[in-house]
């Protein structure tokens, strides 16, 4: 957007609206997509049943980055001031340059319930100098200690809005009633047969408003050695374009990315194929195998970057193609040991009560 708005005419605006009161307001900004995340989705659950926080008016205001015109995203953001200017909590779970163009007013609390759990793929400052996607976050929520240098470097944020509580939306794994429900999901999917998922899930790639295809595995392949004993479920970034093709074998490859949230897709499948997605911090709390499908590895190390030793560090198997994806799956073998002690480093605050300590912080704020 254009610097004169974002550095002027929203700020102006936005002090302007700041003559109207803070009300008892929760706002939930959704930056990139036309969902509402997992983690809003699991904090506005646990609003609704507290004592004190139900009777606040909930309000959600959606950016929809990468879709429709540019006026249209314009006239988001300038209808975004009034509601930031009244509300007493605002959450966020992406960086935002529009936020953070903002002297946010005192009585307004911004908690940010970053997306994704650990710190795998840099960020933020570490690959974009030039812009500033964080600066007002009162409260950055974290899956544990050990990642707070890599957000911090990342948010230039001081040390003290970091609060390794774990995530909120990894507290769904430990419900019973999601496990039913999943359970449910994997038998309706396999209708009988005796089959294990693997399920694909790369991470995003490309730029906001130019993603790139997610071309990745060989499925015809992949059907070849595979289909006797497992079929292939797909959950690709929300802002990745799927594959244009028209899959003949479809009772082995299923696109679930339309049906399923990525909190599904992981509990139901027996094998998770990824790559650089942070998705593996998630799935490491269900103790399941994981194989990398690293076909780029060299690349995206220099392009992008890593907080971590991805080759001595992630919980599973490094691949090069889908020949030896596939040799790994039938393998078998599986590092318990390895993902156990990824798991402790860098998601031990996630136990199942990460929102209820959010919700804590917020009223004692």
């Amino acid at each position: 957007m254009n610097k004169f708005i974002v550095g002027f005419l929203l700020p102006l605006w936005y002090r302007l609206c700041c003559f109207c009161r803070v009300k008892n307001n929760i706002l939930f900004i959704v930056i990139k997509g036309d969902k509402l995340p997992s983690d809003f989705n699991v904090i506005k659950k646990r609003i609704k049943k507290d004592d004190e926080l139900k009777s606040y008016k909930r309000i959600y205001h959606y950016f929809t980055l990468g879709r429709g015109t540019k006026l249209k995203y314009g006239s988001r953001c300038f209808s975004l001031m009034p509601k930031l200017a009244r509300a007493k909590y605002v959450f966020v779970s992406d960086g935002s340059n529009v936020i953070s163009s903002l002297r946010l007013r005192k009585g307004t609390k911004l908690i940010q319930t970053w997306h994704g759990c650990g710190a795998l793929k840099k960020f933020g400052k570490d690959v974009d100098c030039d812009k500033q996607y964080f600066k007002n976050e009162d409260v950055v929520t974290l899956s544990s200690e050990n990642v707070v240098p890599a957000v911090r470097q990342a948010m230039v944020l001081d040390e003290s809005v970091m609060f390794s509580i774990g995530v909120p939306h990894t507290d769904i794994f430990y419900s019973k009633t999601f496990e039913k429900h999943c359970q449910q999901l994997k038998d309706e999917l396999l209708a009988g047969r005796n089959k294990k998922i693997v399920l694909y899930a790369p991470t995003f790639r490309g730029d906001v408003n130019a993603p790139k295809d997610a071309s990745g595995l060989n499925l015809d392949i992949m059907y070849k050695h595979l289909n006797q004993e497992y079929i292939v479920i797909s959950k690709l970034h929300p802002l990745l374009r799927p594959v244009k093709k028209s899959y003949r074998h479809r009772d082995f490859y299923y696109d679930v990315g339309s049906v399923w949230s990525i909190e599904e897709a992981l509990m139901v499948c027996d094998i998770l194929v990824t790559d650089y997605s942070s998705i593996i911090f998630d799935y490491s709390l269900l103790n399941k195998p994981a194989i990398f499908y690293a076909y780029d590895l060299a690349e995206y190390k220099e392009q992008v970057g890593f907080y971590l030793d991805y080759e001595s560090e992630m919980p599973g198997a490094i691949c090069n193609s889908t020949m030896e994806v596939i040799k790994e799956i039938k393998n078998g073998s599986f590092d318990v040991g390895k993902m156990k002690s990824f798991r402790e480093k860098y998601m031990d605050a996630c136990d199942g009560h990460s929102t209820e300590r959010l919700v804590e912080i917020m009223k004692n704020s």
